[in-house]
């Protein structure tokens, strides 16, 4: 401690010394100045030594580290030099790994665009190619895919739709148009006029209703449902009595299984109606002669299941899918069904469409079922 006193006066007297114009006065006042910081510092000096000495039972040890300072700037400059060379690398991985994703995004959104140029042309043979991922693209090109499908089977029901619409068409007027130039022109003998005369007037009235029945279907497709709760046993048996002059015809057992009490359902009375009145007609004209039909009804919780089911020929499995197409004709024959345009089972798949129910097939051993679901009505709303 002496020793650093006495450099430190040596300091001030040489400084006092260097500067020019130093009086001796001057000097005094220096060596007052450095009495009072040597008292100033023994008395800091005092004071840490009674703070360490203070803390001294506390202390567990001390630690003095020295470092060239060269050696902490090259330190410092090979981290710096490491950061952003590391910095350059994660950069330029994410802009490659972003660039690959974005094409990958990119790729099928761009084949979609594609596909919807087609499908505006027409064309719905294109199909996306990414259906199989399990992202949101994949699931996103799987449901165009469908849509693709869906189109497709639309614009081939649209085709056989104008097909046999054109052949329904042209069968009578063809028949009408030849019969009647036959009697104009006396091809025709006056004794056989009558007949060929009955024939238009026939194919007349067929022509009336198969466009009757078109416009049907377009009403029941564009109507809103207005449902009500009605009574089903009493609309089976009207749709019953209805074919009972073709059913006899026919000489049909008729099998019903139709409570006696009241069987409330909701849903358009006349168009459920026309649904079982569609269904024995249908099974009336394919049931083979002397044979059974069986109308039933039954109640499975919240559902009406209406069954009507004949004994004829069996239907191919693979034909069920395609009964209720418009103009579809199980047997294939437009010659032999003069009276059928392939429309019933359509407006039935219709009318049950308007009313969100089901409607199934089976065919087995010559037996063919058709069953229906209707809507149980509200018991609250049939209570006085």
């Amino acid at each position: 401690m002496k020793a650093f006193f006495d450099i430190l006066r040596g300091v001030v007297i040489g400084l006092a010394n260097i500067i020019p114009g130093v009086s001796g006065g001057t000097m005094m006042v220096s060596m007052g100045i450095y009495d009072t910081l040597i008292h100033c510092i023994t008395h800091l000096f005092k004071e840490f030594k009674k703070s360490i000495l203070t803390l001294l039972p506390y202390a567990v040890g001390m630690v003095l580290a020295m470092i060239d300072a060269s050696q902490l700037m090259r330190l410092w400059r090979s981290f710096t030099g490491l950061f952003f060379m590391i910095s350059a690398v994660v950069l330029l991985i994410a802009f490659v790994a972003s660039s690959f994703m974005s094409m990958r995004q990119i790729q099928p959104i761009k084949e979609m665009v594609r596909g919807t140029r087609a499908y505006a042309a027409g064309n719905f043979d294109v199909r996306m190619q990414d259906a199989d991922r399990g992202d949101e693209i994949g699931e996103l090109a799987a449901g165009f895919n469908n849509m693709a499908d869906s189109l497709a089977e639309t614009e081939r029901q649209r085709r056989d739709f104008i097909a046999n619409i054109s052949h329904e068409l042209k069968t009578p007027m063809t028949s009408i148009a030849g019969y009647t130039d036959g009697i104009l022109d006396g091809t025709i003998p006056p004794e056989k006029e009558r007949k060929y005369l009955q024939i238009i007037s026939d194919e007349s009235r067929r022509l009336s209703r198969l466009v009757r029945r078109m416009l049907d279907i377009s009403q029941i497709q564009s109507q809103e449902m207005k449902k009500e709760d009605f009574d089903l046993c009493e609309s089976m048996r009207l749709a019953l009595l209805s074919m009972e002059q073709k059913i006899t015809d026919r000489e049909l057992d008729v099998e019903a299984d139709i409570p006696e009490e009241p069987v409330m359902v909701e849903g358009v009375n006349d168009l459920i109606t026309q649904v079982i009145y569609n269904l024995l007609e249908n099974a009336t004209k394919f049931a083979a002669p002397h044979s059974s039909l069986y109308l039933g009804l039954a109640v499975h919780g919240e559902k009406a299941v209406v069954t009507v089911r004949n004994v004829g020929q069996t239907i191919p499995a693979e034909e069920i899918p395609l009964l209720f197409e418009r103009f579809h004709k199980s047997d294939k024959s437009r010659s032999e069904d003069k009276d059928g345009y392939g429309l019933g089972l359509y407006v039935v798949k219709t009318i049950l469409s308007q009313h969100k129910e089901q409607i199934t097939v089976t065919s087995e051993n010559g037996v063919t079922a058709f069953s229906f679901t209707v809507q149980m009505a509200h018991p609250m709303r049939n209570e006085p």
